[in-house]
């Protein structure tokens, strides 16, 4: 028995297992997380067509029948982005709610700071003044516009923070 295994080396054993592994850890990875990799290569050919309405979608758990998107405004990191109304052809929808909008603002900005250089100091007045405008939300309300902020941000990576921390945006 000991004359089956005495041709290989261990270097030649841990370069074949080493491999087998790569080759499961690929298949794994192309099979499971398809959609992530097809977003991460948009990403990154610049093909990314997201105006962030699948997202709030996803976020919300509804479908809108609007869909408002920001206006090409990315020279000036302070300036409000104005948002313009793009009817879709199911009229009988009801439009966005001022929860669809400002979700929809807050996800701009915030996509607009992931294409700059780290500056949470610039994105975190820009959020808060967001949460200034003059609405009225419920408890609940702002409750998931703050996990929104804080989703986002941690997604793409354009500021830390806590939930707590984004609360007491409101306060002011």
């Amino acid at each position: 028995m000991n004359h089956l295994l005495h041709p290989i080396t261990w270097h030649q054993y841990l370069t074949a297992a080493l491999i087998a592994a790569l080759i499961y850890y690929a298949v794994v990875i192309l099979r499971c997380y398809q959609p992530e990799l097809q977003q991460l290569k948009d990403r990154f050919s610049g093909n990314a067509n997201d105006d962030g309405l699948q997202a709030l979608r996803n976020y919300n758990g509804e479908a809108d029948n609007a869909t408002a998107v920001p206006a090409a405004n990315k020279n000036d990191l302070a300036a409000h982005q104005p948002y313009q109304e793009i009817p879709d052809e199911r009229e009988s929808q009801e439009p966005p709610t001022a929860l669809d909008i400002i979700s929809l603002k807050l996800k701009a900005v915030i996509e607009h700071a992931a294409d700059q250089p780290f500056a949470p100091a610039l994105l975190i007045p820009q959020l808060q003044q967001l949460l200034q405008e003059p609405q009225t939300f419920s408890d609940a309300e702002k409750a998931a516009i703050s996990h929104l902020i804080v989703a986002e941000c941690e997604n793409t990576g354009t500021a830390l923070l806590t939930e707590e921390e984004v609360d007491q945006w409101w306060e002011r």
